[in-house]
Protein backbone atom coordinates (compact mmCIF):
# COMPACT_ATOMS: atom_id res chain seq x y z
CA UNK A 1 0.00 0.00 0.00
CA UNK A 2 1.40 3.52 -1.03
CA UNK A 3 0.43 6.97 0.18
CA UNK A 4 -0.27 9.51 -2.38
CA UNK A 5 0.87 12.81 -1.33
CA UNK A 6 -0.82 15.45 -3.22
CA UNK A 7 -1.89 18.91 -3.54
CA UNK A 8 -3.79 21.03 -5.92
CA UNK A 9 -3.87 24.96 -7.69
CA UNK A 10 -7.06 25.63 -8.66
CA UNK A 11 -8.28 29.17 -10.89
CA UNK A 12 -11.52 30.83 -9.81
CA UNK A 13 -13.84 33.42 -11.26
CA UNK A 14 -13.30 37.07 -10.77
CA UNK A 15 -17.23 38.21 -11.63
CA UNK A 16 -20.28 37.09 -11.06
CA UNK A 17 -21.46 33.29 -10.63
CA UNK A 18 -22.82 31.85 -14.46
CA UNK A 19 -24.11 28.52 -14.69
CA UNK A 20 -20.67 26.95 -15.71
CA UNK A 21 -19.17 28.23 -12.43
CA UNK A 22 -22.03 26.37 -10.10
CA UNK A 23 -20.98 23.49 -11.42
CA UNK A 24 -17.42 24.05 -11.63
CA UNK A 25 -16.17 26.73 -9.04
CA UNK A 26 -12.87 25.96 -8.84
CA UNK A 27 -11.07 25.18 -11.85
CA UNK A 28 -7.63 22.80 -11.30
CA UNK A 29 -4.77 23.92 -13.14
CA UNK A 30 -2.40 22.28 -11.49
CA UNK A 31 -1.65 18.72 -10.06
CA UNK A 32 1.40 17.98 -7.96
CA UNK A 33 2.32 15.19 -5.94
CA UNK A 34 4.50 12.59 -4.06
CA UNK A 35 4.43 8.76 -3.48
CA UNK A 36 5.37 7.07 -0.35
CA UNK A 37 5.58 3.12 0.42
CA UNK A 38 4.20 1.78 3.70
CA UNK A 39 7.71 2.97 5.07
CA UNK A 40 6.77 6.27 4.50
CA UNK A 41 9.63 6.68 1.69
CA UNK A 42 9.55 8.41 -1.14
CA UNK A 43 9.50 6.71 -4.55
CA UNK A 44 7.57 8.67 -6.89
CA UNK A 45 6.67 12.39 -8.08
CA UNK A 46 3.68 13.24 -10.59
CA UNK A 47 3.80 16.79 -11.54
CA UNK A 48 1.27 18.58 -14.08
CA UNK A 49 0.37 21.70 -15.28
CA UNK A 50 -3.21 21.77 -16.71
CA UNK A 51 -4.70 24.04 -19.73
CA UNK A 52 -7.75 25.81 -18.31
CA UNK A 53 -10.81 24.78 -20.13
CA UNK A 54 -13.71 26.64 -18.13
CA UNK A 55 -12.08 29.98 -16.90
CA UNK A 56 -9.32 31.40 -19.41
CA UNK A 57 -8.45 34.71 -17.16
CA UNK A 58 -6.30 33.47 -14.78
CA UNK A 59 -7.32 35.16 -11.32
CA UNK A 60 -4.84 37.98 -10.45
CA UNK A 61 -4.51 36.43 -7.00
CA UNK A 62 -3.62 33.26 -8.39
CA UNK A 63 -1.59 34.72 -11.00
CA UNK A 64 0.87 36.25 -8.47
CA UNK A 65 0.59 33.73 -5.35
CA UNK A 66 1.74 30.66 -8.04
CA UNK A 67 3.99 33.02 -9.98
CA UNK A 68 2.60 31.87 -13.33
CA UNK A 69 4.49 33.14 -16.60
CA UNK A 70 2.77 34.68 -19.55
CA UNK A 71 1.75 31.75 -21.60
CA UNK A 72 2.83 29.11 -19.20
CA UNK A 73 -0.71 27.38 -19.06
CA UNK A 74 -1.28 27.19 -22.49
CA UNK A 75 1.36 25.17 -22.73
CA UNK A 76 -0.09 22.79 -19.71
CA UNK A 77 -2.55 19.36 -20.34
CA UNK A 78 -5.88 19.06 -20.87
CA UNK A 79 -7.61 17.69 -17.11
CA UNK A 80 -9.33 14.62 -18.72
CA UNK A 81 -5.78 13.22 -20.50
CA UNK A 82 -3.50 14.69 -17.09
CA UNK A 83 -5.90 12.88 -14.27
CA UNK A 84 -6.03 10.11 -16.04
CA UNK A 85 -2.02 10.22 -15.85
CA UNK A 86 -2.63 11.21 -12.34
CA UNK A 87 -4.66 8.17 -11.41
CA UNK A 88 -2.87 5.29 -13.43
CA UNK A 89 0.48 6.88 -11.65
CA UNK A 90 -1.57 6.46 -8.14
CA UNK A 91 -1.83 2.61 -8.54
CA UNK A 92 -4.22 0.76 -7.33
CA UNK A 93 -3.63 0.06 -3.58
CA UNK A 94 -3.30 3.63 -2.07
CA UNK A 95 -4.76 6.22 0.17
CA UNK A 96 -4.46 9.75 -0.37
CA UNK A 97 -2.90 12.47 1.85
CA UNK A 98 -3.48 16.16 1.60
CA UNK A 99 -3.05 19.12 3.48
CA UNK A 100 -6.54 20.42 4.82
CA UNK A 101 -9.54 18.79 3.85
CA UNK A 102 -10.61 20.45 0.30
CA UNK A 103 -7.82 19.22 -2.20
CA UNK A 104 -9.98 15.74 -2.66
CA UNK A 105 -13.00 17.57 -3.07
CA UNK A 106 -12.21 19.54 -5.76
CA UNK A 107 -10.85 17.06 -7.70
CA UNK A 108 -13.77 14.48 -7.79
CA UNK A 109 -15.75 17.67 -8.74
CA UNK A 110 -13.27 18.49 -11.81
CA UNK A 111 -13.21 14.61 -11.97
CA UNK A 112 -17.26 14.86 -12.46
CA UNK A 113 -17.67 18.21 -14.77
CA UNK A 114 -15.73 16.64 -16.96
CA UNK A 115 -18.08 13.27 -17.06
CA UNK A 116 -14.76 11.25 -16.21
CA UNK A 117 -15.03 7.84 -13.75
CA UNK A 118 -15.91 8.68 -10.10
CA UNK A 119 -13.32 7.85 -7.86
CA UNK A 120 -16.09 6.09 -5.46
CA UNK A 121 -19.91 6.61 -5.39
CA UNK A 122 -19.48 6.98 -1.29
CA UNK A 123 -17.36 8.76 1.32
CA UNK A 124 -13.12 8.27 0.72
CA UNK A 125 -11.13 7.66 3.30
CA UNK A 126 -7.90 9.71 3.47
CA UNK A 127 -5.60 11.31 5.49
CA UNK A 128 -5.80 15.24 6.59
CA UNK A 129 -2.08 16.44 7.36
CA UNK A 130 -2.80 19.55 8.81
CA UNK A 131 -5.52 17.97 11.59
CA UNK A 132 -2.95 15.51 12.28
CA UNK A 133 0.07 17.99 12.42
CA UNK A 134 -2.56 19.96 15.02
CA UNK A 135 -2.95 16.62 17.15
CA UNK A 136 0.69 16.25 17.54
CA UNK A 137 0.96 19.69 19.19
CA UNK A 138 -2.36 18.80 20.85
CA UNK A 139 -4.71 20.79 19.28
CA UNK A 140 -6.22 18.75 16.21
CA UNK A 141 -8.74 22.00 14.99
CA UNK A 142 -5.65 24.28 14.63
CA UNK A 143 -5.66 25.19 10.78
CA UNK A 144 -1.88 26.29 10.78
CA UNK A 145 -0.67 27.48 7.39
CA UNK A 146 2.21 24.59 5.36
CA UNK A 147 5.12 27.11 5.51
CA UNK A 148 4.36 27.90 9.25
CA UNK A 149 4.34 23.77 9.80
CA UNK A 150 7.61 23.47 7.93
CA UNK A 151 9.14 26.13 9.49
CA UNK A 152 8.09 24.99 13.26
CA UNK A 153 9.34 21.35 12.58
CA UNK A 154 12.89 22.43 11.41
CA UNK A 155 12.34 20.89 7.76
CA UNK A 156 15.00 22.54 4.73
CA UNK A 157 12.96 24.61 2.34
CA UNK A 158 14.42 23.98 -0.71
CA UNK A 159 11.15 24.59 -3.19
CA UNK A 160 9.29 27.30 -3.67
CA UNK A 161 6.35 27.19 -1.98
CA UNK A 162 2.02 27.57 -3.29
CA UNK A 163 2.91 24.93 -6.34
CA UNK A 164 1.19 21.94 -6.34
CA UNK A 165 4.22 19.88 -6.22
CA UNK A 166 6.52 22.05 -3.99
CA UNK A 167 3.23 21.62 -1.04
CA UNK A 168 2.75 17.87 -1.80
CA UNK A 169 6.90 17.41 -1.05
CA UNK A 170 6.89 19.60 2.39
CA UNK A 171 3.19 17.97 3.25
CA UNK A 172 4.83 14.52 2.76
CA UNK A 173 7.87 15.86 4.68
CA UNK A 174 5.32 16.74 7.48
CA UNK A 175 3.57 13.62 7.23
CA UNK A 176 6.90 11.42 7.95
CA UNK A 177 7.49 13.36 11.30
CA UNK A 178 4.21 12.51 12.45
CA UNK A 179 3.92 9.39 14.79
CA UNK A 180 2.59 6.49 13.79
CA UNK A 181 -0.12 6.70 16.97
CA UNK A 182 -1.95 9.80 15.85
CA UNK A 183 -1.50 8.83 12.09
CA UNK A 184 -3.68 5.66 13.22
CA UNK A 185 -6.09 7.64 15.20
CA UNK A 186 -7.11 10.47 13.17
CA UNK A 187 -8.99 9.33 10.50
CA UNK A 188 -10.76 11.50 7.81
CA UNK A 189 -13.43 10.87 4.92
CA UNK A 190 -13.94 13.51 2.14
CA UNK A 191 -18.00 13.58 1.55
CA UNK A 192 -18.24 14.63 -1.55
CA UNK A 193 -20.26 11.90 -2.30
CA UNK A 194 -22.57 10.74 1.42
CA UNK A 195 -22.86 7.63 3.05
CA UNK A 196 -25.94 6.05 1.55
CA UNK A 197 -28.02 5.09 4.42
CA UNK A 198 -28.40 5.78 7.93
CA UNK A 199 -26.38 2.33 8.50
CA UNK A 200 -23.49 3.88 7.17
CA UNK A 201 -23.40 7.06 8.47
CA UNK A 202 -19.72 8.23 9.52
CA UNK A 203 -18.80 7.89 13.16
CA UNK A 204 -15.57 9.15 14.07
CA UNK A 205 -13.05 10.14 16.81
CA UNK A 206 -11.17 12.93 17.74
CA UNK A 207 -9.76 12.75 20.98
CA UNK A 208 -12.70 13.71 23.79
CA UNK A 209 -14.87 14.68 20.37
CA UNK A 210 -17.46 12.07 18.82
CA UNK A 211 -18.18 13.35 14.99
CA UNK A 212 -21.14 11.80 13.12
CA UNK A 213 -21.62 12.73 9.26
CA UNK A 214 -25.15 11.68 8.31
CA UNK A 215 -27.04 10.34 5.21
CA UNK A 216 -28.99 12.95 2.50
CA UNK A 217 -31.85 14.06 3.55
CA UNK A 218 -34.43 16.14 1.36
CA UNK A 219 -34.53 19.16 3.91
CA UNK A 220 -33.10 20.57 6.86
CA UNK A 221 -36.84 19.72 8.79
CA UNK A 222 -36.50 15.77 8.00
CA UNK A 223 -32.49 15.94 9.04
CA UNK A 224 -33.26 17.76 13.04
CA UNK A 225 -36.89 15.17 12.98
CA UNK A 226 -34.86 12.25 12.28
CA UNK A 227 -34.47 11.16 16.20
CA UNK A 228 -31.85 8.83 15.82
CA UNK A 229 -29.35 11.60 14.13
CA UNK A 230 -30.47 13.97 17.05
CA UNK A 231 -30.10 11.90 19.91
CA UNK A 232 -27.69 12.68 22.60
CA UNK A 233 -25.09 9.48 23.11
CA UNK A 234 -22.12 9.96 26.13
CA UNK A 235 -18.85 9.94 24.01
CA UNK A 236 -17.60 7.29 26.40
CA UNK A 237 -20.13 4.88 27.33
CA UNK A 238 -20.03 3.12 24.15
CA UNK A 239 -22.45 4.90 22.49
CA UNK A 240 -25.53 4.83 25.57
CA UNK A 241 -28.14 7.73 24.88
CA UNK A 242 -28.08 10.81 27.28
CA UNK A 243 -31.69 12.22 28.12
CA UNK A 244 -31.62 15.92 26.50
CA UNK A 245 -31.35 18.56 29.68
CA UNK A 246 -31.10 21.57 26.67
CA UNK A 247 -33.33 20.27 23.45
CA UNK A 248 -31.93 21.68 20.25
CA UNK A 249 -31.83 25.29 19.31
CA UNK A 250 -30.58 27.32 16.73
CA UNK A 251 -29.76 31.08 15.85
CA UNK A 252 -29.07 31.39 12.68
CA UNK A 253 -30.98 28.20 10.92
CA UNK A 254 -27.36 26.60 10.08
CA UNK A 255 -26.40 25.48 13.62
CA UNK A 256 -27.68 23.36 16.12
CA UNK A 257 -27.23 22.98 19.59
CA UNK A 258 -28.14 21.11 22.58
CA UNK A 259 -27.42 19.45 25.86
CA UNK A 260 -27.19 16.55 28.40
CA UNK A 261 -25.86 15.33 30.94
CA UNK A 262 -24.31 10.96 31.16
CA UNK A 263 -24.55 10.30 35.37
CA UNK A 264 -20.68 8.57 34.96
CA UNK A 265 -19.13 11.18 32.84
CA UNK A 266 -21.01 14.57 33.65
CA UNK A 267 -22.47 17.31 30.78
CA UNK A 268 -21.60 16.81 27.08
CA UNK A 269 -23.10 19.31 24.28
CA UNK A 270 -23.75 18.79 20.75
CA UNK A 271 -23.79 20.59 17.60
CA UNK A 272 -25.78 20.12 14.22
CA UNK A 273 -23.70 21.82 11.69
CA UNK A 274 -26.43 22.33 8.54
CA UNK A 275 -24.63 21.51 5.15
CA UNK A 276 -25.47 21.29 1.05
CA UNK A 277 -24.10 18.38 -1.32
CA UNK A 278 -23.43 19.57 -4.70
CA UNK A 279 -27.16 17.69 -5.67
CA UNK A 280 -28.64 19.90 -3.78
CA UNK A 281 -29.11 17.66 -0.61
CA UNK A 282 -28.65 18.28 3.12
CA UNK A 283 -27.11 16.74 5.58
CA UNK A 284 -25.53 17.33 8.86
CA UNK A 285 -22.06 17.01 10.82
CA UNK A 286 -22.39 16.95 14.89
CA UNK A 287 -20.17 17.20 17.07
CA UNK A 288 -20.27 15.82 20.80
CA UNK A 289 -17.89 16.61 23.37
CA UNK A 290 -17.93 17.48 27.15
CA UNK A 291 -18.48 20.64 29.15
CA UNK A 292 -18.20 21.61 32.31
CA UNK A 293 -21.25 22.65 34.77
CA UNK A 294 -20.61 26.04 33.85
CA UNK A 295 -20.80 26.02 30.99
CA UNK A 296 -23.74 24.20 30.58
CA UNK A 297 -25.72 26.49 32.98
CA UNK A 298 -24.32 29.44 30.82
CA UNK A 299 -25.88 27.44 27.70
CA UNK A 300 -29.20 26.81 29.33
CA UNK A 301 -29.11 30.68 30.55
CA UNK A 302 -28.85 31.99 27.25
CA UNK A 303 -31.50 29.27 25.84
CA UNK A 304 -34.06 31.01 28.36
CA UNK A 305 -33.37 34.52 27.17
CA UNK A 306 -34.62 33.59 22.99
Amino acid sequence: MNYIVFDLEWNQPEDGLKTEERLLPFEIIEIGAVKLNEELEPVSKFNRLIKPQVYDTINWRIRKMLELKPGELEKGTPFPEAAAEFLEWCGSDYVFCTWGSQDLTELQRNLNYYDMPELSDRPIKYMNVQKMYGAMNGMPSQTRALEGAVDALGIDKDEPFHRAYADAYYTSKVLRLIPEEIRRKYKAYDVYHLPKSRKTQLKLKEGEKDILISTAYPTKEALMEDGIFTALHCVNCSGKAVKQRIRWHTLNQKVYDAAGRCKDHGYLASRIKIKHSDDGAVYGEKTTHYITEEEFLEMKKNVKKK
